[in-house]
């Protein structure tokens, strides 16, 4: 490609800018490096003309996610790495305690508002009802959700008491 022609004032210059059509079809990592999915759009603000997050497509079945620009910790020719682990899927992790017994598993996530901020798990044992679990209970966050020992989860079944 020839060199182009650079007309700005303020802006940089165009070795320095990544070309957005061409991040379409990229990954996203999460913080950890998990791969939340591919980039299948970039959205920006028609007012102001600055980017204002993007759409991945997490697979077939999946919805949409929307992650917006205060989440992104890179953003470079081949990928957007995220500077957070994305709360919406921790939905279907299974909960377990601190003796490694499976407690349920995680049927919602209660945010604040659109944002990553998580209030509460709503978690669902196979004979319980629902019940939720605070941010504050939880110890780590992999595969599965290990709880902090001090948590006292509900009984399993209706029979027992709490």
């Amino acid at each position: 490609m020839r060199s182009a022609h650079h007309v700005i004032k303020k802006e940089d210059l165009l070795d320095k800018t990544i070309n957005l059509k061409k991040i379409i079809g990229k990954q996203v990592l999460s913080k950890g490096g998990k791969i939340i999915g591919i980039i299948s759009q970039v959205r920006i603000n028609p007012n102001n003309l600055v980017l204002q997050g993007i759409l991945i497509n997490q697979g077939l079945f999946a919805r949409p996610l929307y992650i917006g620009k205060s989440y992104f910790s890179k953003l470079s020719h081949d990928a957007v790495i995220l500077n957070i682990e994305v709360s919406v899927l921790l939905k279907g992790k299974r909960v377990i305690n601190s003796e490694g017994k499976s407690i349920g598993i995680v049927k919602g996530i209660d945010r604040r508002g659109n944002s990553n901020d998580v209030k509460g798990l709503i978690v669902k044992s196979f004979f319980s009802k629902r019940f939720t679990i605070s941010p504050s209970a939880i110890k780590l966050v992999g595969k599965s959700i290990i709880l902090n020992p001090k948590y006292n989860a509900p009984k399993k079944y209706f029979w027992q008491r709490s």
